[in-house]
């Protein structure tokens, strides 16, 4: 008997840890915490208080200039996207940083895309400490990334980085910084006085509403046209579906879809570099089925040739302009603590969340070229908001919103589907409350806002 005795014993005492733990850790969930309106009213005053100018100048020319280098690691890591998985096992096509240099006499601009899940946190630190070695600084850069979940990991920290990218090396983080610095580099060496474009259209056949059936589709593929004086064209394309067309049985890098878009311009143009940021993806997935073991390339060639064909197709009508006003800088955003969702009515605490991740700062990249605004954010910012985002501007008005900035806040979707769809865009994906689409929505409207021109 005592033997069992001292089993109910400990069986007590373990569930006496397990229940101080639970109360100390979990919280239910709330509508509008204290501390949610607390971070809007700050969000609101950093917004309030952001000095950006946009000064109309005639008298310099606009140049431009572009660049890619190769963010391959030396040594083959652990995959990120679609959770956890092991170490790729062949490459299909190398994974770059390309980036595009815009200059207005004394004012610059760096737009830059990796071919990565995100723009990690940690690669943003390191890139700051690099920029010292640079007449760059951190807010002069446009960061995103082409979302591919068939990317390189060991880029994020704590427990949570294990799950989302393999583990963290720093060798590896420093070389991507040193990549990013170089690509800047040789694309302001590169820069001419040049001219752009803008051109869109829609493409419903390549993307499907992820979350509802019925929901509303962002079908909208968006470009960018530069020119240099020289003759030399380059391409920046934004389209709404996640590119997660490969299947995660298939350990291979790639950047799925992109690849394939960027691949067909170069061939099928006289274009120098294409290069893809991706636009408002938290609601949307690409349209098809996934291929077998044989052909699973087949829907990301289909969706990436498709796209760049209706982009040749009106490649001529995005007139050029020489911009007169160039302005570029980050908003500072603040948000109640990050959780994670793990049953409808309950979440993790804060102190636990920053436990499992890592520290990063939290802003929406700004770039203004005359009426065209660019808006990057740190999340998967749901195309269905970007809809009615667009919508409230003038006509007058351009806008690409872009995500994956450099920080990272989970999925911001759509208010009315907090609590209705158990899925994980709006479960353990999303990290900031019931409000997040209304919130992140509003906080944007209020930077187009003063972005005026």
């Amino acid at each position: 008997m005592k033997w069992l005795l001292k089993i109910l014993k400990i069986i007590g005492v373990l569930t006496a840890v397990l229940l101080l733990f639970l109360v100390f850790s979990v919280e239910p969930v709330e509508d509008a915490s204290d501390e949610f309106l607390s971070a809007y009213d700050k969000s609101l005053n950093s917004i309030a208080e952001w000095d950006f100018e946009i000064t109309k100048d005639t008298a310099q020319p606009f140049k431009i200039g572009w660049a890619k280098a190769s963010i391959m690691p030396k040594q083959v890591s652990p995959m990120a996207g679609y959770r956890y998985r092991s170490a790729f096992q062949s490459v299909h096509d190398s994974l770059f940083c390309r980036a595009f240099v815009l200059k207005k006499g004394d004012i610059k601009a760096a737009m830059v895309t990796l071919d990565m899940l995100i723009f990690p946190p940690a690669v943003v630190a390191e890139l700051k400490n690099k920029l010292q070695e640079t007449t760059w600084q951190l807010d002069e850069l446009y960061l995103s990334a082409t979302h591919t979940h068939n990317g390189t990991g060991n880029w994020a920290k704590g427990a949570y980085g294990i799950f989302v990218s393999g583990g963290f090396d720093q060798d590896y983080v420093a070389s991507i910084a040193e990549a990013i610095a170089k690509a800047i580099e040789n694309a302001e060496k590169s820069a001419q006085i040049g001219q752009m474009g803008i051109g869109s259209c829609e493409a419903p056949n390549f993307v499907r509403n992820r979350l509802i059936q019925e929901g509303l589709e962002n079908s909208q593929l968006k470009w960018i046209r530069f020119a240099k004086e020289s003759g030399a064209e380059a391409a920046l394309i934004s389209f709404t579906a996640h590119p997660t067309t490969i299947s995660s049985k298939h350990h291979v890098i790639s950047n799925d879809y992109p690849h394939f878009l960027e691949k067909y311009l170069l061939q099928n143009s006289h274009l120098e570099m294409a290069a893809f940021f991706a636009g408002p993806m938290g609601s949307h997935a690409p349209e098809g089925q996934k291929g077998g073991a044989s052909d699973y390339f087949a829907l990301p060639a289909k969706i990436g040739e498709g796209l760049a064909k209706k982009v040749l197709q009106d490649w001529n009508k995005a007139d050029f302009f020489s911009p007169t006003s160039l302005s570029v800088d980050q908003v500072p955003i603040y948000l109640e603590d990050l959780h994670i969702r793990f049953l409808p009515k309950w979440r993790t605490r804060a102190w636990l969340f920053k436990a499992l991740t890592e520290q990063q700062d939290l802003y929406i990249d700004v770039l203004q070229i005359d009426s065209l605004t660019f808006l990057s954010t740190p999340c998967d910012f749901s195309g269905e908001l970007a809809i009615d985002i667009n919508q409230s501007l003038s006509a007058q008005r351009k806008l690409m919103i872009h995500n994956f900035n450099g920080g990272y806040i989970g999925y911001i979707t759509p208010d009315q589907y907090y609590h209705n769809i158990s899925k994980p865009e709006t479960m353990e994906m999303n990290w900031v409350g019931p409000k997040n689409g209304s919130y992140m929505s509003d906080l944007i409207l209020k930077i187009l806002d003063k972005t005026k021109p």
